[in-house]
């Protein structure tokens, strides 16, 4: 069956000389595996440039009946995120953002609003001239609402530690993985308050709720091990 949709790369494998393995995130089918041929003429229907991880695409696919592997056909750039690439702050949560939703999307189904929600955070990340370093804890953040396990902020004096295996506070005191001392439990709960694109952060709490959510995202998301684009991410956003 061919079908038309936009896409969110996500990986890109190469197999053999001109031919790719990606995984896409699309609007209408969620996420699918293909198969496709890259060409170098500029008659050619997909080139190299659209196969770059995060790059946003108008498609045409052939889904396969019972098939793991379909097939991408056409592909053109609908947003070109050329912004990303100038800045290493930008570069560095880009790659952090691809890996978690590499991570996190194994078997999504289609899901128009949470493709939205990634689109319109690559257009942000490309856009913005400030206002972006704290990015990739919003995406975390807000992303928990898709994937089914939204922390719930009751947060106060009877419930003043955040359970991470719960997801929401209570007066059971846990350490970390499954839970926040007092402290951090503030520092969460304030995050899940305010809007952390506009929010002032010291690098000391950055890196703190960073943690945080990287922590609660391992007890949630099967199979979430070590992130390779962290350590990246933590030497260029926070030093």
């Amino acid at each position: 069956m061919r079908v038309s949709d936009k896409a969110i790369v996500l990986q890109a494998i190469k197999h053999g000389d001109k031919k790719f393995i990606l995984k896409l995130f699309t609007r209408q089918h969620g996420t699918l595996t293909v198969a496709t041929s890259i060409g170098k003429s500029a008659s050619s229907k997909i080139k190299s440039t659209s196969i770059m991880p995060l790059t946003l695409l108008d498609v045409e696919l052939v889904l396969k009946q019972n098939k793991e592997i379909h097939q991408l056909s056409e592909a053109s750039c609908y947003c070109i995120n050329n912004h990303i690439s100038d800045s290493l702050s930008k570069l560095s949560i880009a790659q952090f953002l691809n890996e978690i939703l590499i991570k996190c999307l194994k078997e999504q189904g289609a899901n128009e609003h949470l493709y939205e929600f990634v689109e319109t955070c690559l257009k942000f990340l490309n856009d913005a001239q400030e206002d972006f370093v704290n990015l990739h804890l919003y995406f975390l953040s807000e992303f928990t609402k898709y994937l089914g396990f939204e922390p719930q902020n009751n947060h106060g004096p009877n419930a003043p530690y955040f359970d991470c295996r719960e997801g929401r506070f209570s007066s059971l005191h846990l350490t970390l993985p499954l839970g926040l001392n007092a402290e951090e439990s503030i520092l969460f709960s304030e995050s899940l308050k305010c809007n952390l694109l506009k929010t002032k952060l010291s690098n000391t709490q950055r890196a703190l709720l960073l943690e945080l959510l990287i922590c609660y995202y391992k007890l949630h998301v099967p199979g979430f091990n070590d992130l390779k684009s962290l350590e990246v991410l933590k030497e260029v956003m926070i030093g």
